[in-house]
């Protein structure tokens, strides 16, 4: 349910960003910077964004929570590279800063990272590539196990060295060694007070991975194989091979995508450390018509593993890594329910494009993979298995639109979970009504 702003909302952070919106706009009205090529170009180029978002939800479905929730969110980005010709130095700020969450209210983590350095790197030409080094974010592939996210208000970023490298043609390599980094503050009053703390790369768990991939082949195909790696100090120690295949949308035609992920190591359990054996999967055919609104009717199908049985010596819950969700679960933030972990879904969905504008429609009946393990979402688990398996139907609508081409986006959307067996009667489960989840968010790149 929509609530206005009360009176003690902290003005001065709100006049802070509004003025620093403001600013971006005005500078989205002239170049920053001059294109590669033009007479006098600069080796100076500044880029970013800024945001602001509100969503509210009518009805929390985590353990042990009740009633609604809305949090007011801004998110500020500048970065900035210079060329020296050979090398690129770059870095980028970030300011994310949230307000308004209720008493007791669930603050999504990551939605508070003041004032901090996203990236800072080097970046080298080598043979047959580049190199960069220092602070960064990186898409690698699908981004299902490493991506920087963009509707969460703080993306993932790493310390370590990146290499992505052309060996031959239709040939792309990227290989990279990191720690991520910690996103400060974690405890709720300093959230809840937007407190400044500088974030750290966590050397104690190292994130390592090569992604290859294969483009031009017949029929328009791709192809991507990859092996990921995720070792910490007396901790989880994984390997997580997978491979994608897919062919990309154009109109008239059909399109389908196919990504299998196994995952193998060693998991601590208590005083135990157990064997590893999980997987995960997605699939998705869609058809794109040659018609106004360049209308594509699409259903996919997710899977990922959950633990079937916490007494045996295998650990057989999927972990997604540094991942995205947006792309296969939909919106977010505090509304987000599906995670790529002991889950099943699976639906229909319709994508609408008309010059400014887009829409997408999604559908998705979801279930636990274990009905044993836990929702990692709502920390629901019923150990027992006799609360059922289905999480329920989530059902979404986005709509997002350019007020003005490439300078000031408008975005807004509604989702709502007719809660299952599962995410009603699972012990702990709060019961509220279905949750409505809404949002309106403004951004504004330059």
């Amino acid at each position: 349910m929509l609530r206005f702003l009360p009176l003690e909302f902290d003005m001065k952070h709100l006049a802070f960003f509004t003025a620093a919106s403001a600013a971006c706009l005005l500078g989205a009205t002239s170049p920053l910077h001059a294109q590669p090529g033009d007479e006098g170009a600069s080796a100076l180029t500044i880029s970013g964004s800024a945001r602001i978002r509100y969503e509210t939800i009518s009805a929390l479905f985590r353990a042990g929570a009740s009633g609604s929730d809305q949090q007011l969110s801004s998110r500020l980005r500048i970065k900035a590279e210079y060329d020296f010709g050979p090398l690129v130095l770059g870095g980028e700020l970030l300011d994310a800063r949230g307000w308004l969450s209720d008493a007791g209210s669930v603050i999504p983590g990551g939605s508070v990272n003041a004032a901090e350095l996203l990236q800072a790197y080097l970046r080298v030409p080598v043979e047959g590539g580049e190199v960069q080094a220092g602070r960064f974010v990186m898409n690698v592939g699908s981004g299902r196990l490493a991506i920087e996210q963009g509707y969460r208000n703080t993306p993932n970023n790493f310390e370590g060295v990146r290499g992505r490298f052309v060996p031959a043609e239709n040939w792309t390599v990227d290989a990279f060694f990191t720690a991520p980094v910690r996103i400060a503050p974690g405890d709720r009053t300093a959230l809840e007070n937007n407190t400044a703390q500088i974030d750290e790369a966590d050397w104690n768990t190292q994130f390592w991975g090569v992604h290859a991939t294969r483009s031009g082949l017949g029929g328009n195909l791709r192809a991507e194989a990859f092996v990921f790696g995720l070792n910490e100090d007396n901790g989880a120690q994984l390997l997580t091979p997978g491979f994608r295949i897919s062919r990309p949308r154009a109109a008239g035609s059909y399109d389908f995508e196919v990504e299998l992920m196994g995952q193998f190591g060693e998991q601590p359990q208590g005083a135990a450390t157990l064997d590893v054996r999980a997987w995960s999967g997605f699939a998705s055919l869609g058809y794109s018509f040659d018609a106004p609104w360049q209308p594509r009717l699409s259903g996919q199908l997710v899977y990922a593993s959950g633990d079937n049985d916490p007494a045996d010596a295998d650990w057989n819950r999927f972990n997604p890594l540094f991942g995205g969700r947006r792309g296969d679960f939909g919106t977010t933030g505090m509304s987000f329910t599906h995670f790529r972990e002991n889950l099943i879904a699976f639906g229909p969905r319709l994508d609408l494009r008309n010059g400014p504008a887009a829409i997408t429609i999604q559908l998705q009946e979801s279930w636990l993979a274990s009905d044993t393990d836990r929702w990692r979402v709502a920390n629901l688990r019923d150990a027992a298995g006799q609360s059922g398996d289905r999480i329920g139907t989530l059902a979404e609508a986005r709509v997002s639109y350019w007020l003005s081409p490439d300078r000031l986006q408008l975005e807004t959307g509604a989702s709502v979970l007719f809660k299952g067996d599962f995410a009603s009667n699972a012990p702990g489960a709060p019961a509220d009504d279905n949750p409505v989840y809404g949002y309106v968010m403004l951004t504004a790149p330059f």
